[in-house]
């Protein structure tokens, strides 16, 4: 089953695991191997696999682009607003865990845009209140970019911790730097680049967008930083 390779399934699984020693419905062995190698990665390069590998974070990007394309420009939210938001990942990392652990299934996945997507509207999923949910989800990613990510994704907010501690990050060269918060405009996440000189906040993905967008050459680069 494609949910094998979910790796949140990983975390969904250890309840079950040490309370029983088993797994937790449709969830395996390859769903906790996943979850350690993201783990290991994000230790590594923060949230590199929510850049480069994630197929929910790549249909985020692509419905941001399509967003610019039909409404030109970013919808800029507040700082403030905006940290408050992201308060909402982990109330969903742990009303699904909560689920999960409490009925020992996998009752939340009908919300899930990587299984509704992925299986098809498959078993599981609750029809038009699915379909209202992946709508709203879309709608948002064409607003703000990276609507999912930044807000309601479970694995997110789990790897936050570990992606603080991760040890390549985007470096920013001062004396080349002329703070013209292009990094920041380019940044999928809204942060900025401009205003540290190692970036460690944790919803750094290391997708290189800022990087692009630089126009001083050798101003930011990825290093390996303790």
């Amino acid at each position: 089953s494609f949910e094998a390779y979910c790796p949140f399934g990983g975390i969904e699984s250890l309840y079950g695991l040490f309370r029983e020693g088993q797994f937790t419905c449709a969830l395996g062995p390859l769903n906790l191997s996943m979850l350690v190698a993201i783990l290991v990665l994000t230790l590594l390069a923060k949230k590199a696999f929510c850049s480069w590998v994630c197929p929910i974070g790549f249909l985020g990007e692509l419905l941001s682009k399509i967003g610019i394309k039909i409404v030109p420009g970013k919808f800029l939210i507040s700082e403030s607003v905006n940290r408050w938001f992201k308060l909402l990942r982990y109330i969903s990392l742990a009303a699904v865990l909560f689920f999960t652990y409490r009925t020992g299934e996998l009752i939340l996945r009908g919300y899930d845009p990587f299984y509704a997507i992925f299986s098809g509207m498959g078993h599981g999923t609750l029809g038009n209140v699915t379909i209202l949910v992946m709508s709203l989800i879309a709608i948002g990613s064409l607003v703000i970019p990276m609507f999912f990510c930044r807000y309601l994704c479970p694995l997110g907010a789990a790897l936050d911790p570990f992606s603080k501690l991760g040890l390549i990050k985007i470096c920013r060269n001062e004396e080349t730097c002329i703070e013209c918060g292009e990094c920041q405009t380019a940044c999928p996440h809204g942060l900025a680049p401009q205003d540290t000189i190692f970036l460690r906040d944790s919803d750094c993905t290391n997708c290189l967008e800022c990087v692009e967008a630089c126009p001083e050459e050798e101003t930011l680069n990825l290093k390996l930083k303790l």
